[in-house]
C-alpha cells in the first residue's frame, strides 16, 4: 500500500512541475489555421474576406506565419530603381489554402509591367476585362490587376510613373466557370493591390479604390477584330 500511495504522489508532483514549466516558458504556439482576416499580412476584410471564403470553399485556412507585404514593396522600389522595362517579379505575397480537403487554393504574386502591356485586351475565354486600375482581368484559373503608382518612395516616379501588376493562379479542379467565381478572385486580388498601394504611399493609391467596384467592359467583338485583321 505505500508503494502504491508513494507512486501516486510522485506521479502528481511530476504532473504539476510538468504544467509549472509549460505556463513559465512563455512561450504560446502558432495556430494552425486561420481565419481570411489573418491571411497575407490581414489585408482582407468585409468583401474580400468573404471573396476568399466563397472562392476557396473554407472558413479556416492554413497560417502560414508570414507578412510578406513589405518584401514585395520592398521588391517593386528595387525593381523600379533598376529601370526594369519588362514584365519582372517582385514576389509572391501569399498562397491561400483552405483546411478542407478538395479546397480551392490562391497565388497571389506581384511584378512592374510594361506600358504596352494595357494596350492589349486579348484574354482567354473563361476571363473577362472589368473596368478597374489600368487594366483587370478576371479569370476562373487566372486574374491580373494593373495600376500606376508616384510616390516618394519611388524616386522620379512623378515624370515615369511605376506599372505595377498583381497576378493571381486559382487551383480548384471543381470550379464552377461562374461570374461569381470571376469576381470573388479579382475582389481579393485588388484587396491585395490596395493594401500594396497603400503599403508604397501611391498618390490616389495608385487609382484603386477602397472597396472594389466591379464594372464589367464591353467584350470586343470578334467579328470586328477579324474583318479588321482581314
Amino acid at each position: 500500500m505505500r508503494i502504491r500511495k508513494t507512486a501516486r504522489t510522485v506521479g502528481v508532483v511530476l504532473a504539476f512541475g510538468l504544467g509549472v514549466s509549460a505556463c513559465g516558458s512563455g512561450e504560446s504556439e502558432e495556430p494552425s489555421f486561420v481565419g481570411a482576416g489573418k491571411l497575407c499580412g490581414s489585408v482582407f476584410s468585409g468583401d474580400a474576406r468573404a471573396a476568399v471564403e466563397s472562392a476557396i470553399g473554407d472558413t479556416s485556412f492554413f497560417a502560414t506565419g508570414d507578412d510578406k507585404l513589405g518584401e514585395v514593396a520592398t521588391g517593386v522600389k528595387d525593381l523600379y530603381a533598376d529601370g526594369q522595362d519588362a514584365y519582372t517579379s517582385a514576389g509572391e505575397l501569399c498562397v491561400i489554402n483552405g483546411e478542407k480537403r478538395g479546397s480551392g487554393r490562391m497565388d497571389i504574386s506581384f511584378g512592374l509591367y510594361k506600358p504596352e502591356d494595357v494596350l492589349d485586351d486579348r484574354h482567354s475565354a473563361d476571363q473577362r476585362l472589368y473596368a478597374l486600375g489600368e487594366q483587370a482581368v478576371a479569370g476562373i484559373k487566372n486574374s491580373s490587376l494593373r495600376f500606376e503608382c508616384v510616390s516618394p518612395q519611388l524616386d522620379g516616379s512623378d515624370k515615369d510613373p511605376a506599372r505595377i501588376v498583381g497576378l493571381m493562379s486559382f487551383r480548384d479542379p471543381k470550379a464552377p466557370e461562374t461570374q461569381a467565381l470571376r469576381e470573388d478572385n479579382l475582389t481579393v486580388l485588388h484587396a491585395a493591390s490596395f493594401a500594396l498601394a497603400k503599403n508604397l504611399e501611391c498618390e490616389n493609391n495608385g487609382g484603386l479604390p477602397q472597396k472594389a467596384v466591379l464594372r464589367p467592359k464591353p467584350e470586343p467583338d470578334p467579328s470586328q477584330e477579324s474583318s479588321q485583321n482581314g
